[in-house]
């Protein structure tokens, strides 16, 4: 099996998870915050629905621009405009996923500011640590704010406090 065929496994099983996550996040609760520096709970539940799509286009390439983060960050109008973007997301990853093969995810990007690396590493460990890691502790950080906003929180590798 594949690196990637592998972590497409591991990236469905998140997948379910996160929708859960997401489709607890109430409509009249879009502009919460858990606190005034951090983003509301729309732009955290977008940017959880989009960062797979946006990070599995990172392996496509060896120079990969620094994303702007008010550009990561937007206030979506409704929750359905979360839940599109998650599947339209998980879809990009079901497509571009598969198309690489060991050796070109061993091979190097480089995250670039003003035409200088800022960090290169193996496309394999961006898909790691940004598309998985980074995406499932924003999630966790939604399930803080789930629960701030009273709503229950989904269980995700064993039980919560509100699912067995």
């Amino acid at each position: 099996m594949s690196i990637a065929h592998a972590m497409l496994g591991e990236f469905e099983h998140e997948s379910k998870i996160t929708g859960k996550f997401l489709e607890r996040i109430a409509q009249d609760k879009l502009g919460w915050k858990a606190h005034e520096k951090s983003h509301t709970a729309g732009e955290l539940g977008l940017h959880i629905a989009t960062v797979p799509g946006v990070v599995v286009q990172f392996a496509l390439m060896d120079e990969i621009p620094i994303p702007d983060p008010a550009a990561s960050f937007k206030q979506p109008a409704t929750v359905q405009d979360i839940l599109s973007s998650h599947e339209n997301s998980a879809q990009m990853v079901r497509e571009i996923l598969p198309t690489l093969d060991n050796g070109r995810l061993m091979t190097n990007s480089s995250f670039m500011r003003d035409g200088k690396p800022v960090t290169t590493m193996p496309k394999v460990m961006i898909l790691r640590l940004i598309m998985l890691n980074h995406w499932i502790q924003h999630r966790g950080q939604l399930g803080v704010y789930l629960r701030l906003m009273e709503a229950k929180v989904p269980s995700s590798y064993g039980p919560s406090g509100d699912e067995g």
